[in-house]
């Protein structure tokens, strides 16, 4: 019997060019034909090939036949392909990526299960980025997952958008009047809301009061600048202003 790749059925195509009539004597009019049936449809190596077999000619009744019952082929799994679509997501700081994969080449109407490990080419925020998709396991549907096989390495593109970060916790210290507006600003306190920990995110504030004036509770309007490698992946909300006397 010759081997096949999965598809689904149970039948076997059987070779005859080699077969021995053992006991047929020379010259009579004997011949058969047979079909093979494998024990199941599924993937496996050496599988029981069941042969059925028919005889015809004008000496076949002068013919006590012992058949030959079976043999043995494999079944190779059904190689499939698949097509990748990747998830737009907020920057977290990892590569990871969301896919979902259309499978083809499933025979019929199998269905089957997947999972994949999938990334980005960097972690950072940008419009169609690279996604490629690294392992693929297969799990069963209708059909059997171990019944095909699938290689990985497709590749997609999705978007990284920035991640929210909101800064606030900056004071003012008091001050005497000096004829100008220029205000002292305590950022020890200041709270990054939204920040990856592990992240280069830095910033720095200036602060001016409103006029020169003497006053309580003027308002100190802050100027912010940020540093650090991770800060186009993020969409910064200042804190704009606090309080302080003159």
């Amino acid at each position: 019997a010759s081997s096949k790749t999965y598809n689904g059925s149970t039948s076997a195509t059987l070779d005859t060019s080699a077969i021995l009539y053992s006991g047929l004597i020379p010259g009579d009019t004997f011949d058969g034909s047979y079909t093979g049936v494998f024990s199941n449809a599924n993937v496996g190596t050496a599988k029981t090939v069941t042969i059925t077999s028919s005889y015809t000619g004008a000496d076949v009744s002068n013919y006590s036949i012992t058949n030959q019952t079976s043999t043995n082929a494999d079944i190779s799994a059904k190689s499939l392909t698949a097509t990748a679509t990747a998830s737009n997501k907020t920057y977290n700081a990892t590569n990871s990526a969301s896919v979902t994969l259309t499978l083809s080449g499933l025979v019929g109407s199998e269905t089957l299960g997947s999972t994949n490990t999938s990334t980005f080419n960097n972690k950072n925020v940008g419009t169609g980025k690279t996604v490629t998709v690294n392992s693929i396991t297969l799990s069963d549907g209708s059909g059997l997952a171990s019944n095909y096989s699938i290689s990985a390495g497709q590749t997609t593109t999705a978007n990284i958008t920035a991640k929210s970060l909101t800064v606030s916790g900056i004071t003012a210290s008091n001050k005497i009047y000096d004829g100008n507006t220029v205000a002292t600003l305590d950022p020890i306190g200041v709270t990054y809301s939204g920040l990856v920990p592990g992240d280069s995110f830095a910033g720095s504030y200036s602060g001016s009061f409103s006029d020169k004036n003497i006053g309580t509770g003027k308002t100190v309007t802050i100027t912010s600048s940020y540093s650090g490698s991770d800060v186009s992946n993020y969409s910064v909300t200042d804190q704009s202003s606090t309080t302080a006397n003159i």
